[in-house]
């Protein structure tokens, strides 16, 4: 299946002459097929269609028929995880890192949303206030 495009520019757009450019690479190698593989965990799990999108220590990044996941390598199979350079040391390093930056990424989430709810009840009040007719504060 083949689509024509049809981009519309000023002879002396060079921007949009590279932009042409680029949406034509991409658009030739979006129509390429690339390679996919199903793969099972060993805990089960299976993914069909499996394309890395990219690889850390502890974990692959990957698209795959269903959507995305992030796959620990100690969960792939051996042929797997010699692929991925899997070495359990570094990964249960990585693991940590991923773990502690997770839980402050929550803290800092929470703290955003307390943070978002005192200001929504301070903008009530005022809301409030401002309907009566005063700015003293309630009792």
């Amino acid at each position: 299946m083949y689509t024509t495009l049809l981009i519309f520019r000023s002879p002396h757009d060079k921007v949009t002459n590279v932009r042409s450019i680029i949406l034509a690479f991409a658009l030739a190698l979006s129509s390429i097929p690339a390679f996919a593989e199903d793969w099972t965990t060993t805990d089960g799990i299976k993914y069909q269609n499996v394309r890395v999108v990219r690889i850390e220590d502890d974990a692959v990044t990957i698209l795959y028929k269903d959507g995305g996941a992030l796959v620990f390598l100690n969960k792939l199979p051996p042929n797997l995880q010699e692929r991925f350079d899997y070495d359990p040391v570094k990964a249960k390093v990585a693991a940590e890192a991923r773990s502690k930056a997770d839980a402050d990424n929550a803290k800092a989430l929470q703290a955003e949303i307390e943070q978002a709810d005192r200001l929504k009840k301070a903008q009530q009040i005022a809301d409030a206030q401002a309907r009566l007719g005063t700015n003293a504060p309630p009792k």
